[in-house]
């Protein structure tokens, strides 16, 4: 059998790479330990249901209007207000919300960068003010775990942030995720893009938060 990367494959199928990770991990994935790193059968098919994805202005009217943002429809045509309208509805009626999430933003969703960090620099980091708490880091997500750090930093500082916390990048059980954005966003960060965020975590806490949230949200 051909062999390929977790990474490989999640770009094949159109999902992220810890979500093949973790199947792998859970043994529903044909696949094989070799040190630090899964390889996968690339002939193992991927039986999720991705759906399409939305363009980058769809899924900006819709994290937006999840947000609560009163100008979320500004530049859009009547009939794309409709369809902004009508995925929401979706989302109100679907049992599983998170996974329509992923499945609409897969394309335009960057999946954060994983760090290990030293224990006893995590609180210095958690309240540096380059970073802004996302994720599971984020209070609203009802989620706490002072041993791990999911934040926003901004690309310019992304560099003396790896330096000064002599963070080195992983894969392999990270303790900070990273979400790399152009500029630091605004604190604390605007609730569509927490749900986004939430919804792209393999656990079932993180999308029972989500869940939660977009029912505040709608």
């Amino acid at each position: 059998m051909a062999e390929i990367t977790t990474a490989e494959y999640a770009a094949r199928h159109g999902v992220s790479r810890r979500r093949v990770q973790a199947a792998a991990a859970a043994g529903t994935l044909s696949a094989r330990r070799v040190g630090a790193q899964w390889l996968v059968d690339d002939a193992t098919p991927h039986r999720g249901r991705p759906g399409r994805p939305l363009s980058r202005r769809s899924v900006r009217a819709v994290e937006c209007r999840l947000s609560g943002s009163p100008d979320w429809a500004n530049g859009l045509s009547r009939s794309e207000r409709g369809r902004i309208q009508e995925r929401i509805a979706e989302l109100r009626a679907d049992p599983m919300p998170w996974q329509r999430i992923v499945n609409w933003t897969r394309t335009e969703y960057r999946e954060p960068s994983g760090y290990q960090l030293a224990a006893a620099d995590l609180e210095d980091l958690r309240a540096d003010g380059r970073l802004v708490r996302a994720g599971v880091s984020d209070p609203r997500s009802g989620i706490s775990d002072a041993g791990f750090l999911e934040a926003h930093v901004a690309e310019d500082d992304l560099a003396a942030v790896q330096r000064e916390y002599l963070l080195v990048a992983t894969d392999t059980r990270p303790n900070v995720l990273l979400h790399i954005s152009a500029e630091r966003p605004s604190d604390p960060l605007p609730l569509g893009t927490l749900i986004i965020e939430l919804a792209h975590h393999d656990g079932a806490r993180e999308r029972a938060a989500a869940r939660s949230l977009l029912d505040s949200a709608l």
